[in-house]
């Protein structure tokens, strides 16, 4: 397509505020996917003392501050985990919420028809259950590729978060069809990303 023949399927909300807040669920199950890998230890070595009892002592359905959020990430990225590494955190974070955050979702996931194209107006939805602020965009720049836009958002200052979310974003495009390939195009601003969404 041409820059002409794009087409918005999810325009950013008319308000965005900055992100303040990251749902307890998504550090729980980032904190699970740690454990998984046996690296917890050095996480919370890593983990910046001012907010240990925040993140470690977090119970599910409650809001993290984006301070707390912040140190968690930038334990992980203490960690020295690849950008395979990162992105399969992202997948594993994926089916750790799936159910409690977007079971809307899931339950599409049982139908049949459903494509990318009727899921990706949803995306503000989902991420507002498990962030307070930042917005999403998402462009239709081909028959099966979109670009998905998020602003405001000072956690993709993070590389674990940043490609985190893209194998999220990955694993829930690919619920919608055979297979789904993520790629980061270079952020235009500190708190913002455009990550290509492709899928067969």
């Amino acid at each position: 397509m041409s820059p002409a023949e794009e087409e918005i399927v999810l325009p950013f909300p008319a308000t965005i505020r900055p992100l303040r807040h990251l749902r307890s669920t998504v550090i729980l199950a980032s904190i699970a996917t740690v454990r998984s890998r046996e690296l917890f230890d050095d996480y919370t070595r890593a983990l910046a003392p001012a907010h240990r009892g925040e993140v470690l002592e977090a119970v599910a359905g409650t809001w993290i501050s984006l301070e707390a959020a912040s140190a968690h990430y930038a334990a992980c990225d203490a960690l020295g985990l690849s950008v395979d590494q990162q992105v399969q955190c992202g997948r594993s974070t994926f089916d750790g919420t799936r159910d409690t955050l977007l079971g809307t979702v899931t339950r599409m996931a049982r139908g049949a028809g459903v494509t990318p194209w009727q899921v990706f107006p949803m995306f503000q939805r989902f991420w507002d259950r498990g962030l307070d602020g930042g917005g999403i965009s998402v462009t239709r720049v081909g028959p099966k590729d979109a670009h998905v836009t998020l602003v405001q958002c000072p956690l993709l200052a993070s590389p674990h978060f940043r490609n985190g979310l893209r194998g999220l974003c990955t694993a829930l495009t690919g619920l919608f069809c055979v297979r789904a390939f993520g790629s980061e195009r270079r952020p235009a601003r500190p708190a913002s990303v455009v990550m290509r969404m492709q899928w067969a």
